[in-house]
């Protein structure tokens, strides 16, 4: 026991001295090491931090590209900077932001001691949806509300590293004019800057409305959308950003104007960006005949119908075209449309939002608009000059008011029959019930014929 205790003892002392050996032998080793991995950290560190740094100056000029000088002055000496013309606001700020919903709208805490504009010192309001001047679609679309720093900020629920570009889908949204020319485009022109390196955060979202222009939002952002909207009974999401645009850029009618912020972007950068987004059929068998153009008719099912589009049908296939009836249910599925008017040499039809699809028409597309009684100056405004302006023939027939239902429901002397404007002059609310939406067309087949003659010869032969 005496010498089993004397070794266990002697075990206990040898331990630590060969312990002492191993770490004294590699103590140059580990110290090389440690200094390596030192020297590894600071790199990476001092990388990442360089990194961030030139991220954050990008994203800065990202979001002055937005803005004339003075809007990038009051940005960099505030933090933001809120912009306002006739048909909508927009705030950009270069830092962080807290997003939250409830049932009075979206609140946007400025949290990083951004000044608001001297008008509104204390909360800015905006709609961000572009026709603040229109009742009915500023109705449908929730207010933002943006606040200077809190003494106690909400906590967040998401961190994300890319500015937010916060809209509304809501407005007239769901008409296909509205939905290009209210938000698509717009939508195109502000993200542009930034694009695909921004979070979409979306307010008043119809559930198909993301899944009928999913291509589109893909191309315009890498990440999935961001829906916003009131809580129902569980707390309110914070949403953090480090940068946020509030509301949306808007040119005009179909408009991309490239002398405006954000610059060099273009109508026909627009349409171009349409057909990468969208147009994937490159052949329609059996579609193309030879010396058959395809004349597509959009056909309409409400107001404004063709009483005897069998007949206009015959007159546009005497004159040598191809023609295709376009039936709304055809029309739904917009990618598919899309490479169908594609293939197509001339898109005609009465006036309304299905003339829209003349943005999927190919380069050397016709557009063919047929204006009811009374709507001359919607049939300029909204289809003839962005026709022209996407590089399009434009042909037109005005129809003479025999030709309208309206002949038969006013007497010859009413102003709706003997002068149209006057009641335009009245305003939106008294002219839409009767030019837009209580008027039907029978054509006039032989003065209709002119025309679609017209249409047909601007069509080189070796292009049929």
């Amino acid at each position: 026991m005496a010498k089993g205790s004397r070794r266990l003892v002697l075990g206990f002392l040898f331990l630590p001295l060969l312990y002492a050996l191993l770490l004294r032998v590699n103590l140059s080793s580990f110290h090389a090491w440690k200094k390596q991995l030192s020297h590894w950290s600071s790199i990476s560190f001092e990388s990442s931090y360089t990194d961030f740094q030139q991220s954050t100056a990008l994203m800065k000029l990202q979001l002055q590209a937005l803005v004339r000088e003075s809007g990038r002055h009051e940005l960099k000496q505030n933090g933001l900077t809120c912009i306002s013309d006739h048909h909508s606001d927009i705030c950009i700020t270069e830092n962080s932001v807290r997003i939250t919903a409830a049932s009075t709208g979206i609140t946007v805490h400025l949290t990083a001691g951004q000044t608001l504009p001297p008008s509104a010192p204390s909360r800015f309001i905006l709609h961000p949806y572009p026709r603040k001047n229109d009742p009915d679609a500023i109705s449908r679309t929730t207010p933002v509300t943006l606040l200077p720093t809190p003494s106690t900020l909400p906590p967040c629920s998401s961190h994300y590293s890319s500015p937010a570009l916060l809209f509304s889908a809501g407005g007239f949204a769901g008409n296909f004019f509205h939905d290009i020319n209210d938000v698509i485009i717009p939508l195109f022109l502000t993200s542009s800057p930034l694009r695909p390196d921004l979070h979409l955060v979306i307010a008043d979202l119809q559930s198909y409305w993301t899944v009928k222009y999913h291509r589109i939002l893909r191309l315009l952002s890498a990440f999935d959308p961001i829906i916003i909207q009131s809580p129902s009974s569980s707390p309110s999401k914070v949403l953090c950003f480090p940068a946020a645009i509030i509301g949306l850029k808007y040119h005009g009618t179909l408009l991309c104007n490239s002398t405006e912020p954000p610059g060099a972007v273009s109508t026909s950068d627009f349409r171009r960006f349409l057909h990468d987004s969208l147009i994937s059929v490159p052949h329609l068998p059996g579609l193309a005949k030879p010396d058959q153009p395809v004349l597509v008719l959009i056909s309409r099912s409400k107001s404004r119908m063709l009483m005897n589009e069998e007949g206009v049908v015959r007159v546009a296939k005497k004159a040598g075209f191809n023609v295709v009836v376009a039936k709304p249910e055809m029309m739904k599925r917009v990618e598919q449309f899309a490479g169908f008017v594609n293939r197509c040499k001339v898109l005609m039809g009465v006036h309304g939002a299905g003339l829209t699809n003349m943005v999927f028409l190919p380069p050397e597309g016709i557009v063919l608009q047929i204006v009811p009684w009374g709507l001359e100056w919607a049939a300029k405004e909204y289809f003839e000059r962005p026709a022209r302006r996407l590089g399009f023939r434009y042909v037109e027939y005005h129809i003479q008011v025999e030709e309208s239902s309206l002949y038969d429901k006013y007497p010859k002397h009413h102003p709706v029959i003997s002068d149209p404007w006057s009641v335009n002059r009245k305003g939106y609310n008294v002219s839409r019930p009767v030019f837009t939406d209580g008027q039907n067309l029978r054509i006039d087949l032989e003065r209709f014929r002119k025309t679609v003659l017209q249409a047909r010869r601007l069509i080189l032969p070796d292009n049929s």
